[in-house]
């Protein structure tokens, strides 16, 4: 039963998340994080947890983060096609 309602809160955070990547407010950040969505289909804690970590973040800050004037978080670079 425990395992059972673990694996819908995990569903619901992962639907929860799916949703918010879409509704940025901004064409170019929904356009920019959409390759979180395959991330998120990984089913891997550490990447969930950092896309989770990057939607806290205000329109100002992430488009900063688009614009390589502030740091991502290093799980997240791949998918937004941002090198080391």
């Amino acid at each position: 039963m425990a395992c059972e309602n673990n694996a819908i809160k995990h569903e619901l955070l992962i639907r929860r998340l799916q949703y918010r990547l879409k509704r940025q407010g901004m064409l170019e950040l929904d356009v920019w994080l959409s390759p979180l969505h395959q991330a998120l289909a990984s089913q891997n804690i550490k990447l969930t947890q950092s896309i989770e970590e990057i939607l806290m973040c205000e329109v100002p800050e992430l488009l900063a983060m688009q614009t390589g004037q502030r740091p991502i978080p290093e799980e997240l670079k791949q998918w937004l096609n941002i090198s080391s």
